[in-house]
């Protein structure tokens, strides 16, 4: 049933507005009658009507102050406007305030009945294409993120993709932030009540993701077939990348009880995708190979390598054994010592923070963990074979 509200000032005619017909064979139900303006706002206000007779002239706020106070609130409502004035000018302010029809008192029945059908015919109109664009946005959906997984997969050609992204409404612009979160399922960060199975994890991390991707427009999220959550982020700033993973992996871990991996990288362009996707999935997939513990290892160093006072020692506490053994299984597996994968890491997050022009060398170097730019250079050098000058420069042969 459609509701319709009736405020119209004079008790004979309101009267009759409700009894000219049997409204619900019409389906449309009364909900209120107002006798004046401020009675009818309010009223309007609480109970939402679809349809409105008002009248021009009415006490305290006349129809059509009605109207425009009403008509941000009820975008889709139908007013209909019913008058004793038979002049032209209150029937083009009608008009302008989106009136649905204009009738004159003593309004006629047959009249009434009319209009109020046509006016359920359009809501009916109304109504269906709501649902049909909701279909069509849930659909949008699931086209968007098959595209982005096939894209991301390679399966797309460069010259198709900015003809899709339009249709799908991507807007990737900019240096694009792409970062990639893997759940290892073996392994519990603490002790939940909670039962996950895989599927409630996945959805569970992919929201968490998008509730922290709400303030930023245009960002997209989706999953590939392997089970990684992908993350990318237009107009992105190496800094600002870096601490928005950092914040959803420590608060989905924590609701999760799972350790999670993540990855990023910055592409100056959103057509880097493809390369960009296949190395962050290779970073992660050389986790598969890691023991438990060394996988516990890597991601604290990978997570806390600007904290300039990191230790072996700090982080065979942290897994609970020795730190020679560690150091020797670290070696084992990764094929490189504490202090020589450490430094990689934080070189590896130091050309991420260089693409960002602004940032200068010196800043850089404190964020990634070093107490003096003239040592971050020289460790720079050691794992890039050039100064970070010269890099910036463009001389880019370490990624």
């Amino acid at each position: 049933m459609w509701k319709l509200l009736i405020a119209e000032d004079e008790t004979t005619i309101r009267k009759g507005l409700r009894y000219a017909a049997d409204w619900e064979d019409y389906s449309v139900t009364i909900v209120g009658e107002a006798e004046d303006g401020e009675i009818a706002l309010e009223m309007a206000m609480e109970r939402q009507p679809d349809i409105l007779f008002v009248d021009i002239n009415m006490p305290f706020l006349n129809g059509l102050e009605l109207m425009r106070a009403l008509r941000e609130h009820l975008p889709e409502a139908i007013f209909i406007v019913i008058s004793g004035y038979d002049e032209f000018s209150y029937a083009q302010q009608a008009l302008k305030m989106d009136a649905f029809d204009y009738l004159l008192k003593p309004v006629n029945k047959e009249d009434l009945i009319k209009t109020v059908k046509n006016a359920v015919k359009l809501l009916e109109k109304n109504n269906r294409r709501r649902q049909l664009d909701l279909q069509l946005e849930d659909n949008k959906a699931l086209l968007k993120e098959k595209f982005l997984q096939e894209w991301a997969a390679g399966m797309i050609a460069q010259d198709e993709v900015k003809e899709q992204s339009q249709l799908l409404s991507l807007h990737l612009e900019g240096p694009v932030g792409i970062s990639m979160f893997k759940v290892v399922k073996e392994i519990e960060e603490n002790v939940t009540q909670e039962q996950w199975n895989d599927g409630l994890i996945s959805f569970s991390l992919k929201n968490i993701i998008k509730d922290y991707l709400k303030a930023y427009s245009s960002s997209e999220v989706f999953e590939d077939s392997l089970g990684h959550i992908i993350l990318l982020l237009p107009n992105a700033e190496g800094e600002v990348l870096m601490r928005l993973n950092k914040e959803i992996k420590e608060y989905a871990e924590g609701f999760l009880g799972k350790v999670i991996i993540c990855m990023e990288k910055l592409m100056m362009t959103h057509l880097e995708l493809p390369d960009h996707y296949r190395m962050l999935k290779e970073e992660i997939a050389a986790y598969h190979s890691l023991s438990p513990m060394v996988i516990l290892a890597k991601d604290y160093i990978d997570h806390h390598y600007f904290e300039p006072s990191i230790s072996l020692n700090e982080v065979a506490e942290m897994v609970q054994v020795s730190p020679t053994y560690l150091s020797k299984r670290i070696k084992t597996e990764l094929g490189a010592s504490f202090i020589t994968y450490l430094t990689k890491v934080r070189i590896k997050k130091a050309l991420l923070l260089m693409k960002d022009p602004h940032l200068k060398i010196y800043e850089i170097a404190d964020m990634v963990g070093y107490s003096t730019q003239h040592y971050f250079c020289n460790a720079f050098k050691k794992v890039t074979g050039i100064s970070p000058t010269v890099y910036r420069g463009g001389a880019k042969s370490y990624e």
